[in-house]
């Protein structure tokens, strides 16, 4: 994969985490332009074969995060900007990233609940927790009881932050998976 790409790829990540931490939202046209460049140097690179890896690559990155948007784990420019990693990165690419980043993110996420037995002014997460394991065990069905006011894990999280670093990290070691 030519440099350029990934740079630019690095560089439009990281920007829509610093715009996330600090709105808490990613700007659409950050979102289309990262997306038309993907598309404009893989056309450059190879040509119509790269315009199809990276038609390939948005589906595949749009895809992955949809159902989180769609049942309200993720933001919707989450999604956005996972499929304009992935008219950087290709299909495979995006896929490995937004695994790695999903991981990041479960591990970002782990920190937040974690935290709350440390800072004793939030709300804990952890009965809640166990009241929804209790329920699992015993009824065999699941149970989902949202946050209360005031519980850390009700705060807005800036996923941004963890695709930035799980597509960095893929661009970095690029993680072989075939």
């Amino acid at each position: 994969m030519p440099y350029i790409l990934q740079g630019l790829c690095v560089l439009v990540v990281l920007s829509a985490a610093i715009w996330d931490l600090a709105a808490r939202r990613i700007p659409n046209p950050l979102i289309l332009a990262g997306a038309a460049v993907g598309f404009l140097l893989h056309g450059w690179a190879a040509g119509a074969g790269g315009v199809l890896a990276a038609i390939y690559g948005l589906v595949v990155g749009l895809a992955i995060l949809l159902p989180g948007y769609l049942m309200g784990f993720t933001g919707a420019g989450d999604a956005k900007l996972m499929a304009a990693i992935g008219t950087f990165l290709g299909p495979l690419g995006v896929l490995q990233a937004a695994l790695i980043s999903i991981v990041v993110g479960g591990l970002i996420a782990m920190g937040f609940a974690l935290s709350a037995l440390i800072d004793r002014q939030s709300l804990s997460p952890w009965g809640r927790y166990s009241l929804m394991m209790r329920t699992l065990v015993v009824t065999g069905r699941p149970l989902y009881i949202p946050p209360a006011e005031g519980e850390v894990m009700g705060k807005k999280f800036p996923f941004a932050v963890s695709i930035a670093l799980g597509t960095t990290a893929w661009i970095v070691w690029q993680w072989p998976l075939v």
